[in-house]
């Protein structure tokens, strides 16, 4: 019996890739890449024929196509693209060859490689696949009336803070059901709180807004093509270019986000809407924050600073919020992105709970000119574990960063 397609929507899929995606054809349509997968939790093992699983799910994302509602969709809720990309997508089509995916007994090897703008599209939906193909395999039920008292609470909570919150669950989710099922609840517990979501599917069946901006292989990409000296100045200024102020929230972390303040001058300052944090200590990163936008004179006559400070790095605490909102209440706006906490909160009828998979796909050389060699990418990151790279690129990129 065949098993059915867990990825079935071509915009099951955040937001983030297709705003990169339109920034990658129009600027770099010519450069390759390589991904490649990396799961950060050794204790987790995948079952014997889990590969096999997982190539056969790989080979139907070649029927997943781009459909005359989700073009309307799209562009009601992302009004940035132009009619040339909505036709690039009608044509588009994913390519299983892209894909290379190895069992090692219990070790799982992935390497995606391609044209960026064509690979660009895979990682997001193939982690989603990856988790509900895993919990599948486990024999591990979604369980959703047993918990949604549970999320009621976290909803309610949320609501109490007085906090707007972004639904970023869809690479590490327990199943697309778990998550359709959370959005639901959420816009019926708190509908003044949750903002919006990362999916676009998602956005669509619930008409609520598509959020998101770039992620770290945008500027991943720009440190191999250009040394890490220059890449966050020259991402976030194709960024300008390509959306004109629009989709305004920069990120932060990829090369530290020291780094980052120290490059991140005053016209970006004044141009991006705010910025995201996504590792390290959030209250220091809040501190840090505000004593960019203050140094830089961007501070109304009340002292409050028109900035938005986006927070996306393991909100699983209402506590830890609380310690953020402690440090900037009355100082300068904020969101948060929260994605496991939501989507992968699941607990069996005898109060276990299911363990996420703590695994990511990260972009691991770049080609930008496609005649030119194959060059290693990194991620510094202000977390040790979160670091990605060749170690002697790693230490390279330290070493000139200082």
């Amino acid at each position: 019996m065949k098993e059915p397609s867990i990825i079935t929507d071509f915009d099951d899929q955040d937001a983030y890739k297709f705003f990169m995606q339109y920034a990658v054809l129009k600027h770099y349509p010519e450069a390759k890449v390589r991904y490649a997968f990396i799961l950060r939790d050794p204790g987790i093992t995948f079952p014997e024929g889990f590969a096999g699983n997982l190539k056969r799910q790989v080979e139907r994302f070649s029927e997943i196509r781009f459909t005359p509602e989700i073009e309307h969709s799209m562009m009601l809720r992302i009004p940035w693209f132009d009619r040339e990309y909505f036709n690039y997508l009608r044509n588009y089509r994913f390519d299983p060859d892209e894909v290379k995916i190895n069992q090692d007994k219990d070790h799982l090897t992935l390497v995606i490689e391609g044209y960026w703008h064509s690979t660009i599209l895979w990682e997001v939906p193939l982690l989603a696949c990856i988790s509900e193909l895993y919990y599948t395999m486990q024999r591990i039920p979604d369980e959703i009336e047993g918990n949604i008292h549970r999320w009621d609470e976290k909803f309610k909570k949320f609501a109490t803070l007085g906090i707007s919150v972004i639904e970023f669950g869809t690479r590490r989710r327990k199943s697309g059901n778990v998550q359709q099922e959370v959005i639901r609840q959420f816009l019926q517990t708190a509908p003044g709180t949750i903002k919006g979501t990362s999916n676009v599917m998602f956005a669509r069946r619930f008409n609520i807004p598509a959020s998101g901006t770039q992620a770290h292989e945008w500027f991943m990409f720009h440190a191999a093509q250009s040394g890490p000296l220059q890449a966050n100045q020259r991402a976030l200024g194709k960024w300008v270019e390509t959306y004109q102020g629009a989709l305004g929230i920069a990120l932060t972390d990829t090369f530290t986000t020291d780094v980052f303040f120290r490059e991140f001058d005053l016209l970006l300052s004044k141009i991006f809407d705010g910025i995201r944090h996504d590792s390290g200590d959030p209250v220091r990163f809040s501190q840090k924050a505000i004593e960019h936008y203050r140094d830089k004179k961007i501070v109304l006559p009340n002292g409050w600073i028109p900035k938005t400070l986006v927070f996306s790095d393991g909100i699983d605490d209402p506590g830890k919020i609380e310690a953020i909102e402690t440090a900037i209440r009355n100082k300068i706006f904020s969101i948060y992105g929260i994605g496991t906490w939501l989507t992968n909160d699941i607990r069996s009828a005898d109060g276990t709970r299911v363990t996420p998979l703590n695994m990511v796909i990260k972009m691991t050389h770049a080609k930008p000119d496609p005649s030119g060699p194959w060059i290693p990418c990194v991620k510094l990151t202000d977390c040790p574990e979160k670091i990605t790279g060749d170690p002697d690129k790693v230490d390279e990129y330290v070493a000139i960063l200082k």
